[in-house]
């Protein structure tokens, strides 16, 4: 079956290129030809799909809701060559473009940016797209334009601005799992085009996919409320001011990395490289060459919950019991609590030159309970027993300022914008952790490391964009980023506290510079390079020392890269049949590449380690995207994407704490990923409304979970997989507001993993997330 999936899909993409020819209008659902092309921000200016100079996939509101977008994991079926990567499972997401990631327990500025009207966010855990304007995904490396520097590129999430028009919608979901939803929308104009409100809401509850055999507990429960309140306010036809409110209350389980995936024995070797061992040693019959005879019989009476054969032999128990099954022995709660405030002032100048400020501020409280491994040892749980510190905890503050000067001259030859961004954030992380409990035969090792990273960043940006000849415009862009960093040991750290602040300073330019040119009024091509930087920064669970961890210390320097990109779109008629296509072939540069390691300072075998992000020296990424549609006749549509992605890293060989570690291959990038679609729409009658079936089908080939895997750890290749989903629509019932659909997704529940947990070189073994398995349900509105 999964031939036939990749086969198909590949046919579809080589028929109908890519792109979104087709525009659902958030309004009123109606489907548009062309005219309709989506209007992005990726260059700060409102500009159509079709003819921005940069690959971008970008999704209306109705789109979203027709391809099932609902949480941030859903993105990657939808945007070739993005991935969203689960680290410790459904509430620990990383974004990862064209091989650029940020890895759990970093220090690391993310390498992929998501904004919620523009102002940067944090991330704590998935999130609900409900009563979004559009979603795009902009590939490559970012920095000359947006507030943070990105060297992968930036997720964009606009929410719904309010209209002069007294409109609602209510909509609900129930579904398999216990699914039920509700969310809502509240458009009231309170003073005609002058105060304009605007409210939605957005409840969720869906018990969990993966059963605990030793407590009966599911893991992946969702309970989340969210609610947002927008006002715009015009007080003359000069100036507008929109300011959004979000709140979002989150709770339920983790899923955790909890497939128990591959453990090591004492004296494997990788490719020259010797295996840590520590758990696979402790947790089976070799306690008793550790602790001795009879060591292990003692501690099997003590914990009846385990598995007698040992941790090494329990990842062919994990194969036996299947991925929706764990022997998890510890907690996995999740909290969350977030605010998100943007406001954003416009005014005209006149003389088509606008200055616009946008101002961001969000608080965000996470705790967590990580499963780690599935196994029933405690190995290592997110908790420390004698301190009575249950969870990882994060608390976030940020608040942003970014001022623009945005505008048009020499009769509308050149685009100029300039600004200044400013963002001033502080987190606070207590990371509680219990490692090796073998009681009663040896007491287990219980730290926790807790700290304050602040970073201060600063920049100054301009570009222009130059009419050279009609229809071809050369751009070029320059930002300059201050960013200080700095980290303060907490009174919750076991063995760090009273340690000196640290502070370091990092500062690097950006650039951007294209050619762009419009060939004809369907066809539209460009070439562009750009260059951009991840600060560096402090690791906070490494020993606080001014030194890399190459000399035993905590610090990381920054990251840098280059890239060169060209791009060919179409809009227009093909065999005269509508249709669209967008391609992008790039080739980028990486070098300090950050990357996350647990070593264990005293070699392989030691008992103790720590989260180090370190710089490795170089990679290399190149491939191509591609994404369209086209309507071979009226009632049908034909559409996909495709992604392949080369990476690699050039020099892989790191020493940390002066132990040798080779990188690769590169984690978290799957070589081919693409999508292939094709919706129907089937006759009613002119009066009974619109009646849909799309059929989407998206796979992927094999990814590493671990960026080490040719070296210290081995088995953590994840295999490909390919995923069916559908839905039947049936809107406008009989000329009515109400809508009704069915919506299914992995139709034929396929068993697949979407990230793991390698903790190879700290603790000798991994584990793998786990995707979600068929889910389906009914979706009822009514739009007013």
């Amino acid at each position: 079956m999964r031939t036939i999936y990749l086969a198909a899909l590949a046919a579809s993409t080589m028929l109908s290129p890519a792109g979104s020819a087709w525009a659902q209008s958030a309004a009123t659902g109606a489907t548009q030809i062309n005219e309709g092309d989506i209007v992005v921000t990726a260059r700060r200016r409102d500009e159509t799909l079709s003819t921005v100079p940069a690959a971008i996939t970008a999704l209306a509101a109705d789109d979203l809701v027709q391809r099932g977008v609902r949480t941030d994991s859903d993105l990657q079926a939808v945007a070739p060559g993005l991935t969203i990567r689960q680290t410790q499972g459904n509430n620990s997401l990383t974004y990862s473009i064209r091989g650029q990631t940020a890895d759990t327990f970093s220090g690391s500025p993310s390498a992929v940016i998501a904004y919620l009207n523009e102002v940067p966010l944090t991330i704590n855990g998935a999130s609900s797209f409900y009563d979004l304007e559009n979603v795009q995904v902009l590939k490559g490396p970012q920095g000359t334009l947006f507030g943070r520097n990105a060297t992968g590129g930036a997720v964009l999430y606009n929410s719904a601005k309010p209209t002069d028009t007294l409109e609602g919608l209510v909509r609900g979901r129930i579904g398999n799992y216990d699914l039920r939803e509700v969310e809502g929308m509240l458009n009231v104009p309170l003073v005609e085009d002058k105060v304009l409100l605007r409210g939605a809401f957005d409840l969720v509850r869906r018990d969990g996919y993966i059963r605990n055999l030793l407590n009966g507990e599911r893991l992946g429960d969702i309970r989340r409320d969210g609610g947002r309140l927008t006002l715009t306010v015009r007080p003359t036809e000069a100036i507008s001011n929109t300011t959004m409110v979000q709140y979002t209350k989150s709770g339920g389980t983790n899923t955790g990395a909890s497939y128990t995936y591959s453990v090591y024995g004492c004296g494997d070797t990788n490719n020259g490289f010797a295996l840590t061992c520590g758990a696979g040693l402790l947790f089976g019959p070799g306690l008793d060459s550790v602790a001795g005879p009879g060591a292990w019989a003692a501690y099997l009476a003590a914990h009846p919950e385990a598995y007698a054969p040992g941790l090494i032999a329990y990842v062919d128990e994990q194969r036996r019991i299947g991925p929706y099954r764990t022997r998890h022995p510890g907690g996995a709660s999740h909290r969350g609590r977030d605010w998100f405030v943007t406001n954003t002032t416009e005014f005209e100048l006149g003389g088509d030159a606008t200055v616009r400020n946008i101002f961001g501020y969000s608080h965000s409280r996470t705790r967590s309970e990580q499963p780690q491994l599935g196994a029933p040892f405690v190995t290592i749980l997110t908790a420390n027993e004698p301190a009575g510190e249950y969870g990882n905890q994060l608390r976030v503050k940020s608040f942003s300022e970014e001022l623009q000067l945005v505008g048009e001259a020499m009769d509308g030859r050149l685009d100029y914008i300039f600004g200044y961004y400013m963002q001033r954030q502080r987190s606070d992380t207590i990371w509680p952790q219990t490692y090796f409990d073998v009681r009663p035969v040896m007491q287990p090792n219980s730290v926790t490391n807790a700290f304050r990273l602040r970073n201060k960043t600063d920049a100054l940006y301009g570009q222009l964009s130059y009419e050279l000849a009609p229809d071809l415009k050369l751009t070029g862009g320059l930002r300059y980023t201050w960013e200080r960093v700095s980290i303060a040991q907490r009174p919750e750290a076991t063995y760090t506290y009273g340690a000196p602040d640290q502070k370091k300073t990092f500062s690097d330019p950006s650039w951007d510079v294209g050619l762009e040119y419009k060939v004809t009024d369907a066809w539209f091509a460009y070439l562009k390079t750009r260059g951009s930087f991840r600060s560096g920064g402090f690791n906070g669970a490494a020993p606080p020392v001014n030194a890399t961890a190459t000399d035993g210390g905590n610090l990381f320097d920054s990251e840098h890269t280059q890239d060169i990109e060209g791009g060919v779109k179409f809009s227009g008629l093909a065999f005269g049949r509508p249709a669209s296509f967008a391609t992008a072939v790039f080739v980028q540069w990486i070098q300090d590449v950050q990357r996350v390691e647990f070593p264990d300072p005293d070699g392989p075998g030691g008992l103790a380690s720590i989260a180090v992000t370190a710089n490795v020296p170089s990679s290399r990424i190149w491939g191509f995207e591609a994404q369209g549609n086209v309507r071979p006749v009226d009632w049908l549509e034909l559409g996909g994407s495709a992604a392949y992605t080369k990476a690699k890293f050039t020099d892989g060989a790191i020493s940390l704490f002066g132990n040798p570690y080779a990188y690769g291959p590169v984690g978290d990038t799957p070589k081919f990923s693409g999508t292939a679609y094709a919706q129907v729409s089937l006759p009613v009658g002119e009066d009974m409304g619109d009646l849909s079936l799309r059929g989407e089908v998206y796979g992927q080939t094999a990814q590493y979970f671990s960026n080490a895997s040719a070296s210290i750890a081995p088995g953590t290749r994840l295999p490909g997989y390919a995923l069916l989903h559908a839905r039947l629509d049936w809107s406008e019932i009989a000329g009515s507001g109400f809508s009704a659909a069915l919506f299914a997704k992995n139709l034929t529940d396929e068993a697949y993993f979407v990230g793991g947990m390698t903790l190879a070189a700290a603790l000798g073994h991994n584990a793998a997330a786990v995707g979600e398995p068929r889910t389906y349900g009914l979706e009822l509105s009514y739009r007013f």
